[in-house]
């Protein structure tokens, strides 16, 4: 019981920490025409500087030696099936080790994704689908992949090579099937549904919409994760100019109300399986 208490401790706390787009080995690009955003540190976070309409991408850059499953959430949304974030049980995107994935919007399908756009907070596909509560904020949650111990001989092998030739067979042998740097981990999902949609309040600054369909080839793989809660959480604040500017970051002022809301968002709010259901009135 005192162990399983301790666990719920460190779920709840963990995604609270200060959110930065870089953590060891892990790092997360916002690309804004194929260029990464501008980017602010303040306070000990990561703030990206934002303008309506534009489409952006991002990139989760994996320099470690294994394999990574990547959670990632978007304004409280899960990318993959549109609901409310949960790092827990929601399926990922797979980087390979020393490599990168770029994840293009929201997933339609297995082929196509509904791109990621700046709008005004009460057009953002959050807002259209649930609330704004959590606008503003990108969060990626950063597994390890599980690995095994080589099996062991079921006889002692001679000392002049045949433990030398058992390690080269495996070394030389076929490699483990390798996902393709965008493929998400994850089983066949079933039919998602779409939540109420719920008058969005009267926000400024800047969300993100379900945005036109755009070609996204995606394949769907096992994967084992090595940790119960993630290594590691990253990424990043955004707002357009006069928003960063109400947080502090180039001069004081502005709505202050508009900051805490912005500060205090979380990017994985809670949990079901599917993919992003387009909000209503939307057209491919």
């Amino acid at each position: 019981m005192t162990r399983a208490l301790a666990a719920l401790v460190l779920f709840a706390a963990f995604p609270s920490q200060a959110i930065t787009d870089r953590s060891g080995p892990y790092e997360l690009q916002v690309l804004i025409g194929g260029a990464p955003a501008r980017t602010y540190r303040h306070d000990g976070e990561t703030f990206v500087l934002g303008h309506l309409g534009e489409r952006y991408t991002l990139r989760v850059v994996n320099r470690s030696g294994r394999r990574i499953e990547a959670v990632v959430s978007v304004d409280g949304r899960d990318v993959v099936d549109g609901k409310p974030a949960d790092w827990r049980k929601k399926r990922g995107y797979i980087v390979p080790a020393w490599g990168s994935a770029d994840i293009d919007g929201w997933r339609l399908s297995l082929q196509e994704a509904a791109a990621f756009r700046f709008s005004a907070v009460p057009e953002s596909y959050a807002a259209k689908t649930g609330n704004a509560r959590e606008v503003g904020v990108i969060g990626i949650a950063i597994f390890p992949e599980r690995s095994y111990p080589p099996p062991r001989p079921l006889y002692p092998s001679p000392w002049n090579g045949g433990l030398r030739d058992d390690l080269e067979g495996r070394q030389s042998g076929s490699p483990a099937p390798r996902a393709e740097e965008n493929a998400p981990a994850v089983t066949p999902p079933g039919s998602p549904s779409a939540p109420l949609p719920q008058k969005a309040p009267e926000r400024p600054g800047l969300g993100t919409e379900f945005g036109e369909a755009v070609s996204s080839q995606v394949t769907e793989v096992p994967f084992e994760r090595a940790l119960l809660r993630p290594e590691a959480v990253i990424g990043a604040r955004y707002d357009d100019r006069a928003g960063l500017v109400a947080l502090g970051i180039e001069v004081d002022g502005g709505a202050l109300t508009e900051a805490e809301l912005r500060r205090s968002a979380d990017p994985f709010p809670v949990v079901e399986r599917g993919y992003a259901a387009p909000p209503p009135g939307w057209r491919r």
